[in-house]
């Protein structure tokens, strides 16, 4: 079974004027796979993002995650199935400027309840993990957009998610900031097994990802298998 399984989704936007942004979307994503879901604006991809992190609802079709329904479900359930399997990679980073480092990547641990000091072990572990431990008492605005998208990584990560959205991951980075971070969720991928789905209008991008789904208009064109090889070279994990 996917863990990932979508039939016949559709969402329809009413300001005004209705707008069907997503037309019966068929999709399934297995465990362990690195996917990319690429398309131009207003294609789609951003909505159907929303719809797998349960962000947003969608009008008919099914979505099962991981075997159970995800249909009408209330904010504490949303919440709480987030917490436990997704984690959120977003292009604006999305870290709380007056929190350092640390505090940022502890963040969903003290949502889940979990004592100060395991949390701040944990954090600080993924930190270095992620090569920048030397950074944990800095501030968002004190580092660079690699630095920070490295923090945004390692927030998604602490609670060990089966799946990582990437919303534009590389969209604010410079060219060399983007291959590393490409780089690095493909360890993630390939080291951790972590489902990994990127949303992207690159096509760079998404040649770095094993599956490229492309969405027009509110629909899945063509699923294209990609067996480029990495040509990076050594590993960015520690």
């Amino acid at each position: 079974m996917a863990l990932i399984e979508l039939r016949d989704i559709n969402k329809t936007y009413d300001n005004g004027q209705p707008l069907h942004v997503l037309k019966g979307i068929d999709l399934d994503i297995g465990r362990g796979e690195f996917v990319s879901i690429m398309g131009a604006s207003g294609s789609g991809k951003s909505t159907l993002l929303n719809i797998l992190g349960i962000l947003d609802n969608y009008d008919t079709g099914t979505y099962h995650l991981d075997g159970k329904l995800i249909k009408n479900l209330s904010e504490v359930q949303a919440a709480s199935y987030r917490n436990r399997m997704i984690g959120f990679i977003f292009q604006s980073f999305n870290l709380i400027g007056y929190k350092n480092a640390v505090e940022n990547v502890e963040l969903p641990l003290y949502y889940q309840g979990v004592g100060r000091r395991e949390r701040h072990e944990k954090a600080m572990a993924f930190l270095e993990k992620l090569g920048i431990a030397d950074w944990a008492s800095h501030f968002p605005n004190e580092m660079s957009g690699g630095q920070k998208q490295r923090v945004a990584i390692a927030r998604a990560l602490i609670t060990s998610p089966q799946i990582i959205l990437a919303d534009e991951p590389t969209g604010a980075l410079d060219s060399v900031t983007s291959v590393e971070v490409m780089h690095l969720l493909k360890e993630l991928n390939a080291q951790e097994g972590i489902t990994i789905v990127v949303v992207t209008h690159e096509s760079g991008v998404a040649n770095e990802t094993d599956k490229i789904i492309h969405i027009r208009d509110g629909v899945i064109g063509r699923i294209e298998e990609n067996r480029q090889h990495n040509a990076w070279g050594g590993p960015i994990i520690k």
